[in-house]
């Protein structure tokens, strides 16, 4: 009886496995597209349109009296500055592939890289 269920188990465990391995592929597949500007906006309108392949400081008012600094470098972008109260969106690092997002809740900021 115990062999039946751990084959049952094993068989469980290497399709959870390939499952997990199409959809992280299927993943990078999408994602893959060279990504060649980044998109601000706030509030959810789209404030500024950048080429990520020239470098830039770029300060952007948020939602209030709220500002963020963004900083384009060898086509990557970061919040280098920000003056909401728990400066998450500066820890967020570096991002620079189609689909990855900069988040500034406190004041209404996104920036979201965008393909071709």
């Amino acid at each position: 009886m115990n062999i039946k269920r751990y084959k049952k188990e094993g068989l469980l465990i290497v399709i959870i496995l390939l499952i997990s391995g199409a959809l992280l592929l299927a993943n990078r597949i999408i994602f893959s597209k060279p990504a060649n500007q980044v998109e601000i906006s706030v509030n959810g309108e789209v404030v500024r349109t950048l080429d990520l392949n020239q470098d830039a400081d770029i300060l952007i008012e948020g939602y209030g009296d709220g500002t963020n600094r963004f900083v384009i470098q060898d086509g990557k972008v970061h919040v280098s500055e920000a003056t909401c109260p728990d400066k998450l969106c500066m820890h967020q690092g570096w991002v620079q592939r189609t689909g990855e997002n900069l988040v500034c809740l406190p004041n209404r900021v996104m920036a979201r890289i965008i393909g071709e």
